[in-house]
């Protein structure tokens, strides 16, 4: 199974935020300029994963998670929010992950067993 993902150049025009080569097929955004609080976000196309880490400023709280079986990573821009929409499939499992970075950080996940 593969991973599809967006072209490089459809982050900064979506976010503002340009991905970073952190390897062959690993990419990072660090979209912290562009929201409240600390947001980073990393895919590997080849090894089918992500990782996201928030540390929103007010509150205190912290997200962090690492997923495995990605198979599509996709935009979703529209006049209500702009986000990343994964989604997953392992031998055991189905899901999706999605992160709103506009107006406002926002983040849901959902795993369902097959």
């Amino acid at each position: 199974m593969t991973f599809a993902t967006p072209e490089p150049q459809q982050f900064p025009e979506v976010f503002g935020v340009a991905p970073i080569a952190v390897g062959d097929y690993q990419r990072k955004l660090d979209f912290s300029e562009v929201v409240d609080g600390e947001l980073e976000f990393s895919y590997d196309v080849v090894g089918r994963s992500i990782a996201v880490s928030w540390h929103p400023t007010a509150g205190g709280g912290h997200f962090s998670t690492f997923r495995e079986g990605a198979t599509l990573l996709r935009i979703v821009d529209s006049p209500e929010s702009s986000k990343l929409v994964m989604e997953f499939s392992t031998q055991d499992t189905v899901g999706n992950l999605e992160v709103q970075i506009f107006p406002h950080v926002s983040i849901s996940e959902r795993t369902l067993i097959c």
